[in-house]
Formats: C-alpha cells, structure tokens, sequence
C-alpha cells in the first residue's frame, strides 16, 4: 500500500504544486479588493439589499439574514469557497476515475496489481494520495489567507476559525472523493456514465441547493444535499461546525466502506 501511495503521489506532485501556487495566489489577489470593499460597505450593503433574498441564498448558500458582503465569512464564503471547492472537486473525481477507469481502458492497472498488492491496498493507497493532494492545496489556501491578515488589516477573521473552515472544506471533498471511487469501483470500465454521473451529483447538487433559495418546492431537499453541510462563512464567524462535520464524515466513511467492500468484485477490463 506504501508502494502505491508513493507512486501515487510522485505522479500527483506537479499537479499539486501548481494547484496549491495558484490557489495561493487567487487568495491574495481576492483579498486585495477586500480593503477596497470594506471601506464603501454603505453603498454594498444599499446594492445588496436591492437583490431579493432568493438570489442572494443562490450564491451564498448560507443564511441571508446574517449576509453581510463586507464581513470576513461572508466574502470567503462568496468569492473563495463555493466555487473552490467545485474545482477541487473535479479534480478528485478525476484521480478517482484515474485510478480505475482510466487505468483499465489504457491497460495499466494489470502491471499495477501484478504486483503483490491487493486491490482493497490500491484503493486505500490511491484515496490517501487524493487526501493529501487536496490538504497541500487547502493549507496553501490558509497560507494565502494568513498573509493576507498581515497585509491588509482590514481582514481580520479568526485564525483559528480559518484554518476550522479549510478542514470543512476537506471533509467536502473526501465525500466527494468517496461517491466518485465508490462509481470508479462499481461501474465496469466498458460503460461511459459513471464520471458523467459524478460530475452531476457535484454540480448538480451545488446548482439545487442555490436554486432552492428561490423554488420553494425544493426547500424540502437541502438536507440531501451536500452544499447543506457546507458553509465557510459561519465556520469562520462561529467555528467548528460540528454536526455538519459529523454527516459528512459518516457520510464519506460509508462511500469509502462500499468501494473497500466491492473492490475485490470488480471485474477489471485487462
């Protein structure tokens, strides 16, 4: 298993260098207009309270009634961490699919278990890599917004509640990470809808749970989806939110549960 998660992470390592650059780099260039944002918060809060409510909940997620453009959670929430974590999330749908799909159709995974490792220490090796790729990049992020505490006092959250917020959005991706090996390991090679059905669940419950702000018919289905579970901003204005950590952590246990249990009745394409 150490083998594989080696080779794993030597393959990844450029990927999650220029990731955690560039993602480091949008934090600081993002917080550059926020001292800028703070200092007209009057003529923000008159443009946003022009909007209805149902629109703000469709790009922020969270509760409108404490949406405030020019607090520190709100603005990570709105212009950093719904969208990264879309990003991110492709991302880890690719490496899942990587590691199975893509690896049966190019005939590289039969070299891979040739050797003696199992399928279910491929598994866990391939999920630790995707794990640690997406850390690096999150605590990149963290050091993004760390520094920008430095440079612009202005921005003035929490540091502690910083760093709970990056660990929320972990929990984010590992469940993402978990429905998208769990696809890899339950849907053969031959079939071309398992990634088409990942990248839906992840947008398509991130596009849902906005639309739910203003279809009232769908307030019903929040807590099925993961966006619910998700808020940056109230970590950040709060800390650790426990319950939501809680669902999802049961929650990409179980994903990962299946695909460990049904890896070893995969019938590979070699």
């Amino acid at each position: 298993m150490t083998a594989i998660f080696r080779k794993a992470f030597h393959d990844s390592r450029r990927s999650a260098f220029w990731l955690s650059l560039g993602f480091g780099l949008y934090v600081l260039f993002l917080m550059a207009m926020y001292p800028a944002v703070k200092s007209q918060a009057d003529e923000w809060q008159k443009l946003i309270d022009s909007y209805p409510e149902g629109v703000l909940t469709m790009f922020y997620g969270g509760d409108v009634a404490e949406f405030d453009m020019t607090e520190p959670g709100t603005w990570v929430q709105t212009e950093f961490a719904s969208y990264s974590v879309l990003i991110l999330g492709a991302i880890v749908i690719l490496q899942a699919f990587n590691a199975f799909t893509n690896a049966e159709r190019d005939h590289t995974i039969d070299m891979l278990l040739s050797l003696p490792v199992s399928r279910r220490h491929y598994l866990l090796g391939r999920a630790l890599n995707t794990t640690l790729v997406m850390t690096l990049v999150l605590a990149a992020c963290l050091a993004g917004f760390l520094v920008a505490m430095t440079l612009w006092p202005e921005f003035d959250p929490s540091a502690a509640n910083l760093a709970l917020g990056m660990i929320g959005a972990l929990l984010y991706l590992l469940v993402v990470a978990g429905y998208s090996y769990l696809l890899a390991v339950v849907v053969p090679s031959s079939r071309r809808f398992a990634g088409a059905t990942a990248y839906l669940l992840l947008i398509g419950s991130f596009l849902v749970y906005g639309l739910s702000g203003v279809v009232e018919s769908l307030e019903r289905v929040r807590p099925l989806l993961l966006p619910h579970y998700f808020n940056m901003g109230t970590t950040i204005r709060d800390g650790a939110q426990l319950g939501d950590w809680a669902v999802m952590v049961v929650t990409a246990l179980a994903y990962f549960a299946l695909a460990w249990w049904r890896v070893d009745r995969k019938e590979l394409g070699v």
